[in-house]
């Protein structure tokens, strides 16, 4: 007799099977565009912030890919190493680093985004609109409410004035 899990935990479990099952998938998603999931990941946050018109560092891919900065640092690298991805110095601060597309990292970056949107709409060619929009609100109400682990207990804990 298997017993009933707690909503709580079975959401989890969930979570957990969903989060393997698209690493599997991402890496098939983004085989044609010739590169890695760690690739195709770095270079759509830098498209995005791109034409956002944000300014890019390292400790700001690090927090969009929520991995460390040092593997952010090494990841970058490796990009500007194959021409996708060049680094200016800031005008205000020399230390700082700014990080921005090439023309062959926008090029890629467009090929990567067709790649997911031919893929996507082919996986959810048969769920109705009304399904997809209402996945994508869970997901977003799931990541909101695990980001709440990395907040502060003093963010929990005010003490009035």
């Amino acid at each position: 007799m298997t017993e009933a899990l707690p909503p709580e935990v079975a959401v989890l479990r969930a979570v957990e099977t969903f989060w393997r099952a698209l690493r599997e998938a991402s890496t098939v998603m983004v085989r044609d565009t010739e590169c890695s999931r760690s690739t195709a990941s770095l270079v759509r946050v830098l498209a995005t912030r791109t034409r956002a018109g944000r300014v890019t560092q390292v400790g700001d891919v690090a927090h969009a890919l929520r991995v460390d900065t040092s593997v952010a640092s090494r990841q970058v690298s490796q990009l500007v190493d194959e021409g996708l991805v060049e680094r200016t110095v800031g005008s205000d601060d020399r230390r700082a680093r700014s990080l921005r597309l090439t023309p062959a990292g926008l090029e890629r970056a467009e090929a990567i985004e067709a790649a997911l949107l031919r893929t996507t709409a082919d996986l959810f060619a048969d769920w109705p609109a009304q399904d997809v929009a209402a996945a994508a609100a869970t997901l977003g109400r799931l990541s909101a409410t695990f980001d709440r682990v990395h907040a502060p207990a003093a963010a929990h804990e005010r003490v009035p004035a």
